[in-house]
């Protein structure tokens, strides 16, 4: 992934392969989790060493969203839930901390000393249970701002403040990283350039993955060959975690590998985008170029062509922000009938 943030929109809901070094690009600490907030899927364990992405971008501000369940709160003092990092440092800009009394507060830089705004009050976090915590930063020595909401509540918000710990006044980079074990789900973040409503908090959401369970439903759409010829494109293409032995392939520009996805669940009201993710690797057969596609009701969405990293399975995604067919919000039912697939472009 080169900038991970496609429409002003980056979402992770961890139910797809989960494997540390696919997914965080700046750190890895941690392991895919049975424990989810809705009996669905993975979440993302790990403890106090960082799992970290890095944008591929310099941001001023940025927003995140996540699910959030600590085991067990700070015995004392402060411990991390999660960081705003600038990777050409090498440091911490702000941290989002929590204390033994359940309270969360931002801090300046990776220490304890210098608090931004005032802390949230006692008991908003309580262990062993599931919260969605969303947060604004924005870095700046005189008037930077942070902003936390938890369940939809806001309960910090404090502006004017010095939030630049380092040089450069930018965020690039976000790290999970926990005083102590701690899950954490549905994550989102926004680069704030994203169109209404993908440019401001979300809410608590459902990041929810599935994989195909069918290939397209129009003729010649999976043309890519399965390395397992006993299994149909879709199967192939849908292990969780992703197979080094199952996988669909092709050399012929123009041709497409396009699926479909299990309905959504019926208590889905509103469905904000659609992101696709697709693990893609170049043999050793010559150059070409790929892109990722959403078709919706004979309307295809495709991604800007890129090569594939050689020899290495690497993710790219595309967020498709509204529905391709209708260039409105998406409805539901479009949504879950929606295909998402690949294209060899050259």
């Amino acid at each position: 992934m080169a900038g991970i943030f496609q429409n002003g929109l980056f979402s992770m809901g961890f139910d797809m392969d989960p494997t540390a070094a696919q997914i965080f690009t700046q750190a890895a600490a941690g392991s895919a989790s049975s424990t989810t907030p809705f009996g669905f899927g993975y979440s993302w364990q790990n403890g106090n060493t960082p799992a970290g992405i890095l944008f591929g971008t310099t941001l001023t501000t940025v927003i995140a969203g996540f699910r959030f369940n600590i085991s067990a709160l700070p015995s004392s003092g402060t411990g991390f839930v999660c960081t705003f990092y600038d990777a050409t440092a090498g440091a911490i800009q702000v941290a989002l901390r929590i204390n033994s009394a359940g309270q969360l507060q931002f801090y300046l830089g990776s220490g304890t000393g210098t608090t931004i705004g005032a802390a949230s009050a006692a008991s908003t976090i309580v262990a062993g249970t599931w919260y969605y915590i969303e947060c604004l930063v924005t870095i700046s020595a005189t008037v930077g701002v942070v902003t936390c909401n938890v369940n939809g509540t806001q309960v910090i918000n404090a502006t004017g403040q010095n939030t630049k710990s380092t040089a450069n006044a930018y965020i690039n980079a976000f790290q999970f990283q926990c005083v102590n074990t701690a899950n954490y789900d549905d994550w989102y973040m926004l680069d704030t350039t994203g169109t209404s409503p993908l440019n401001t908090f979300l809410g608590p959401v459902q990041v929810r993955g599935e994989k195909p369970n069918a290939n397209s439903a129009v003729g010649g759409r999976n043309a890519w060959t399965p390395t397992n010829p006993t299994n149909v494109n879709y199967e192939n293409v849908g292990n969780i975690p992703a197979s080094a032995s199952e996988y669909d392939y092709d050399n012929n520009p123009g041709d497409y590998d396009m699926f479909r996805f299990p309905a959504l669940p019926s208590n889905v009201a509103t469905v904000l985008a659609v992101n696709e993710w697709a693990l893609v690797e170049l043999d050793s057969s010559g150059a070409r170029t790929v892109e990722l596609d959403c078709y919706s009701n004979g309307t295809d969405s495709p991604s800007a062509a890129f090569t594939p990293a050689a020899g290495t399975p690497t993710y790219y995604n595309q967020v498709s922000a509204v529905d391709p067919h209708t260039s409105a919000a998406w409805t539901v039912a479009n949504a879950g009938a929606a295909e998402l697939g690949v294209k060899v472009q050259s």
